[in-house]
C-alpha cells in the first residue's frame, strides 16, 4: 500500500483499522481497474466510474471465496463507495447476485460524511451466509472430510451443519453464540480500539462471553489488550417453602479486567456506573500500533465503551436488564 497514495486520510485510517481486526488482507489498496468488457464474465463487472480515484479489493471474512473490488472517489466519505465488480465469487453464475447483494447494504449502511466500510464488511458477513453464497462448495466438502479424518464415514453433521450448539454448551454453558453489539473502530496513531456489549444475567455468564470471545474471535484473540467491566443484579431464590413460591433475593455484581492496560478496567467500570448500566459485560479491544498514546488511551477506551452500550440501547432501570435494540450485531 505504501506506492500507492489514498487522497482522503479517512479511508486509510478505515483500512488500517479493518486489516488490524480482520485479516492483514481483508482490505488491499490496488491499481487495478476492471474494463467494461468484463460485463458477464468469470469477473462480474457492474460500473466504470471515472471519478474513482481509490480501488481497493474487499475480501469478505469468514467467506474465502468472495471478494469483490470497491470504487471510492476523492470525495468520500461524503460519497459513498462503488461496487465496481467481484474479484472473485467461487462459482459461475454467482457474480451479478453477489454484486447487487454487496451494492444494497452499501446503499442501506452509508450515511454522508460517515465512513461505512467497516459496517459494509459486518452486515455482509452475515447477509452471504443467510443467503448461503458459499463459493467452493465441493472445496468446502472437502476441507469437512478433513476436519472429521480421511477415512471417516460418520453419518453426523459436517462441515456447514450445526455443530456449534454442542461445543458451544459444552466449552461455555452457552447454546448460541452470544450477540455483541459493536461500537464505531476508533484508529489513533496506529492503535485500533473497538467496543463491545452484550447483556447478561449472572457473573458466569459474564465470564463465560469474554472466554468465548478470545476464544473463538481470533482478532479478539490478537488484541494487545481485552479490557472488560460488567455491573450485574443476580437474582437468586432466598428460600423454597412447598406451598408457596420463593422469594427472590438481588445480588449486586460488578467487576472489572485490566488485561494488561493498568487502571483501564477501573475507568471502564465507572463510566458504567456514571450511565446506572445494569446487567450489561462490556469489552474494548485495543490493538497497539507502536506509539504511546499517553492519557488518551483512557479517554478512548471510554469512549468505545460508551458508544457500545448506546448503539445496544442499554436503558438504565431498577433490575429489569438491558433491551437490545443494536444497530450492529457482530455476527460470525
Amino acid at each position: 500500500m505504501s506506492s500507492i497514495v489514498l487522497h482522503a486520510s479517512e479511508l486509510a485510517e478505515e483500512i488500517d483499522a479493518i486489516n488490524a481486526i480482520y485479516e492483514p488482507t481483508t482490505a488491499t489498496v490496488t491499481t487495478y481497474r476492471p474494463p467494461d468488457h468484463t460485463v458477464g464474465s468469470s469477473l462480474e463487472c457492474t460500473s466504470n466510474d471515472s471519478d474513482v480515484t481509490t480501488t481497493v479489493i474487499l475480501q469478505i471474512p469468514n467467506h474465502p471465496y468472495l471478494s469483490f473490488i470497491i470504487g471510492f472517489d476523492a470525495r468520500y466519505p461524503e460519497t459513498p463507495p462503488r461496487v465496481i465488480s467481484t474479484a472473485s465469487t467461487g462459482s459461475r453464475g454467482e457474480g451479478k447476485k453477489v454484486v447487487a447483494t454487496l451494492e444494497d447494504i452499501v446503499q442501506r449502511t452509508h450515511s454522508p460524511g460517515q465512513v461505512c466500510l467497516f459496517d459494509v464488511i459486518n452486515e455482509a458477513i452475515g447477509k452471504f451466509e443467510e443467503l448461503k453464497f458459499d463459493g467452493d462448495k465441493e472445496g468446502q466438502r472437502e476441507k469437512a472430510k478433513e476436519n472429521l479424518g480421511e477415512n471417516s464415514t460418520t453419518d453426523g453433521p459436517v462441515y456447514g451443519q450445526p455443530t456449534v450448539a454442542l461445543s458451544l454448551q459444552d466449552a461455555f454453558g452457552m447454546d448460541s453464540p452470544p450477540t455483541w453489539i459493536l461500537s464505531d473502530v476508533v484508529t489513533e496513531k496506529k492503535s485500533v480500539f473497538i467496543g463491545r456489549a452484550a447483556q447478561v444475567s449472572n457473573r458466569n455468564q459474564a465470564e463465560a462471553l469474554i472466554e468465548h470471545l478470545i476464544s473463538t474471535d481470533k482478532r479478539a484473540s490478537a488484541a494487545t489488550h481485552n479490557i472488560s467491566a460488567w455491573r450485574i443484579r443476580e437474582k437468586r431464590k432466598s428460600g423454597v417453602k412447598e406451598d408457596s413460591s420463593a422469594a427472590l433475593k438481588t445480588t449486586t455484581v460488578q467487576d472489572c479486567d485490566d488485561d494488561g492496560e493498568t487502571a483501564a478496567g477501573g475507568r471502564l467500570l465507572h463510566l458504567m456506573q456514571l450511565m446506572d448500566v445494569w446487567d450489561v459485560v462490556v469489552v474494548v479491544s485495543r490493538w497497539y500500533g507502536g506509539i504511546k498514546l499517553g492519557p488518551d488511551r483512557f479517554r478512548i477506551i471510554n469512549n468505545v465503551g460508551k458508544d457500545a452500550l448506546i448503539r445496544g440501547s442499554f436503558a438504565k432501570g431498577e433490575g429489569s436488564g438491558a433491551s437490545v435494540k443494536g444497530k450492529r450485531k457482530a455476527k460470525k
